[in-house]
């Protein structure tokens, strides 16, 4: 097994994105990961379905390919960056589609989490996958997850198994949703000795309306660093000799191009 480096950085990228705006939403994501890189940041998760905003009824229309060609020049900028990035997009799956997680490797590979456990308004759109998918990192094994999978305890337990030690989800939170989602992270970090780490979406445009106030928790529960709302933030972690320190970084308005 790989040893555990210090000075590991994982982040929830909270970035607010538009309905349907594929273009505009991957810069958006690219603008986060260049200043993920400038951070010293390895891992960054991004939001439920951040390429074309949480959108269940676009998601047949704009679903995405498993190795889809518009996510090339994003990986490719992964690469650039020299991290990995988890970014959400429908999955086209025949029918209805899957609600994907795209892991965008910094060594250019690319795979895909397909949620399993849909929400309870998810049914009509979407179908569920049956498979965990655990990201390796600098010796961190980070356990891939989407919204209302953390709604199943099981769901977390099965990649501690895994021998995950992050667990790490993008979500799409409401005012309705937050206070009763939001809280199982910190349960999952103090009961399973897991950092977890909560991606929400900012300011987007679109048919709900998200809060924000991403977070990460520390093994054994303790807040780490928590968004204030919905302002485009790096929600951010560093593995230190001391143990896990959290502080948040602003990122600026606007997106830049991908090199």
């Amino acid at each position: 097994m790989p040893s555990i480096v210090t000075d590991f950085t994982i982040a929830a990228a909270q970035i607010g994105v538009a309905r349907g705006d594929i273009a505009g939403n991957l810069a958006r994501h690219a603008s986060a990961m260049t200043a993920a890189a400038a951070a010293g940041v390895s891992v960054m998760v991004f939001p439920e379905l951040s390429v074309t905003g949480y959108e269940p009824d676009l998601a047949v229309a704009l679903a995405f390919e498993p190795n889809d060609s518009r996510l090339r020049p994003l990986r490719d900028h992964a690469v650039a960056c020299g991290l990995t990035a988890v970014v959400g997009a429908p999955v086209r799956a025949g029918g209805k589609p899957f609600i994907g997680a795209y892991v965008l490797s910094a060594s250019g590979a690319m795979s895909t989490y397909l949620k399993m456990h849909l929400g309870s308004s998810e049914g009509p759109f979407f179908i569920a996958g049956d498979a965990p998918l655990v990201i390796q990192s600098e010796g961190h094994a980070i356990g891939v997850a989407v919204c209302a999978d953390t709604s199943r305890p099981s769901h977390p337990r099965t990649y501690v198994e895994l021998g995950a030690g992050i667990y790490a989800a993008g979500v799409f939170f409401n005012a309705e949703w937050y206070p009763e989602d939001a809280p199982r992270f910190q349960r999952y970090a103090e009961e399973l000795g897991l950092l977890t780490v909560m991606a929400n979406h900012g300011a987007s445009t679109g048919t709900l309306t998200a809060v924000g106030k991403s977070a990460i928790w520390a093994p054994g529960g303790a807040l780490l660093a928590q968004a204030t709302g919905v302002e485009d933030t790096l929600v951010i972690a560093t593995h230190t000799p001391d143990g896990w320190r959290g502080c948040l970084l602003p990122l600026a308005a606007g997106a830049s191009a991908m090199s």
